[in-house]
């Protein structure tokens, strides 16, 4: 169980005991930004690493880990009768704590491929599979949105862009992605000269930078 699960489920007792006001809906929706906020860190602290293998071999195991949580999750959401959207927040503490693996694995992962595209994209090219289950939890995602925060919807917008699953807005640009640093790099001279003849306003795309810290 996790333990986001766990304490919604300490909450509801108390709701049906002491008569409390907030809901274990609202419970989760505050508990979720946490998660979201430890999940960032690590994410970060991955990205500091050094050492480029090592880096890489701790990302492989994060994805092994949650596409298996999704397989099951899923599983165990469609024979549950739970359907996204439509369903009251569920009672049941498994079919909680499914929800729960989806919603939060779906963003860790989404953070890992906007700062790891590169890496990202030979895994999910790897295994076909995975990249099927996660346009399925991205999907789910959008079905419950209501529980999550309006950072986590930007994240999943800029990772369907990223990942190709919904047509990329014309100024899209992902700063960690390589082959976009290799270019701006190899046009710096070009863009000084240009901007001396004629100074342009930019426009305001999806980059990253554009919603600060997702």
């Amino acid at each position: 169980m996790s333990c986001i699960v766990s304490i919604i489920l300490q909450v509801h007792i108390l709701h049906l005991v002491c008569g409390l006001t907030q809901l274990p809906e609202e419970v989760y929706k505050t508990l979720f930004k946490q998660r979201r906020a430890e999940q960032l860190a690590a994410v970060k602290n991955l990205k500091k690493l050094s050492n480029i293998e090592k880096q890489h071999s701790m990302i492989n195991l994060m994805a092994e880990k949650v596409f298996s949580i999704f397989e099951d999750c899923r599983a165990h959401i469609e024979s549950s009768g739970y359907i996204p959207g439509i369903s009251e927040f569920p009672n049941d503490e498994k079919v909680r704590d499914c929800l729960s693996n989806i919603l939060e694995n779906t963003a860790l992962f989404s953070e890992v491929v906007l700062r790891f595209p590169d890496v990202a994209d030979v895994i999910l090219k790897q295994n076909n599979k995975w990249d099927i289950q996660l346009q399925w939890t991205i999907a789910f995602c959008y079905q419950v949105e209501h529980l999550l925060d309006k950072s986590t919807m930007k994240l999943l917008n800029l990772v369907n862009q990223e990942l190709n699953y919904t047509e990329r807005d014309p100024n899209y640009l992902n700063p960690y992605r390589k082959t976009v640093s290799l270019k701006t790099t190899n046009n710096t001279n070009t863009s000084v000269k240009d901007k001396k003849k004629t100074k342009k306003v930019s426009k305001k795309g999806p980059k990253l930078a554009n919603f600060g810290e997702l």
